[in-house]
């Protein structure tokens, strides 16, 4: 019964790890670091054994890393393309309004929109907005690339973690 138990908390880890890793792709939701969440919550209740010390350490600075990638090179990616500070909060406005209104797509819309007004109004000059504009659409395009390759990244260290566990049990349980 125990080892029933197990196969389905393992299942029901691995399927919130395939939702964070979607995740990486749709802006409302945290992927990566709801991955870190994830791993983190079996590697405490299971004590750290498949997931050992070293390689949450390793997990936590991918996800670090990666999950906070869309705020800062998004914001790179504005600033770059000439953004006020002003415009950077009018976008970010803009983003949490996009989330309610349209919450895949609208995230990503309402923050190039908060961008553009925010720099037009800013400047009155609509080509000096569009040029903040996707310089904060390229960040956002970057950061999601980022975060899908960390997102894979931490999907494929634990499997790999999983599976050195048990050929690991294996090879004990031959030589009992």
């Amino acid at each position: 019964m125990a080892q029933l138990f197990d196969a389905v908390s393992l299942a029901v880890v691995i399927f919130f790890l395939l939702l964070g890793l979607a995740g990486t792709l749709v802006p409302i939701i945290p992927g990566v670091l709801l991955m870190w969440l994830i791993v983190f919550l079996y590697a405490l209740v299971e004590g750290f054994t498949a997931v050992s010390n070293p390689a949450f350490i390793v997990i936590t600075i991918i996800a670090l890393i990666t999950g906070t990638s869309d705020i800062w090179l998004t914001f790179f990616g504005a600033k770059k393309g000439g953004a006020s500070v002003r415009s950077l909060l009018v976008g970010i406005l803009g983003a949490m309004v996009g989330s309610l209104v349209l919450p895949i797509l609208g995230t990503i819309a309402g923050y190039i929109a908060g961008l553009l007004l925010g720099e037009y109004w800013h400047h009155g000059d609509w080509e000096i907005a569009k040029k903040a504009g996707l310089g904060g659409l390229a960040g956002w395009g970057v950061a999601t690339i980022i975060q899908l390759i960390g997102g894979v990244l931490i999907f494929v260290l634990f499997l790999f973690l999983l599976i050195l566990l048990v050929f690991v049990l294996l090879l004990q349980l031959q030589y009992v």
